[in-house]
């Protein structure tokens, strides 16, 4: 059990860019699609998303907080 123990952990411990990547990022492909935005630099939709939201993630990550207004 202590593997699964770790794995989940570590899983977890990540989980706000995980959950930039894997939600925020096509979210927000799909948000500029419905809109008809272009695309800036020639990239893809969801490359845009991706980076959006990754990069949304990770600061998310090392601010402990998904909202920049902390009480």
């Amino acid at each position: 059990m202590p593997i699964v123990e770790f794995f989940v952990r570590k899983t977890l411990h990540f989980m706000p860019v995980l959950f930039g990547f894997l939600f925020f990022g096509p979210l927000f492909a799909q948000i500029m699609d419905g809109f008809g935005l272009q695309q800036p630099l020639g990239l893809s939709t969801l490359t845009l998303g991706l980076i959006i939201g990754g990069a949304w993630g990770i600061c998310a990550f090392f601010r402990g907080s998904w909202i920049w207004a902390r009480p």
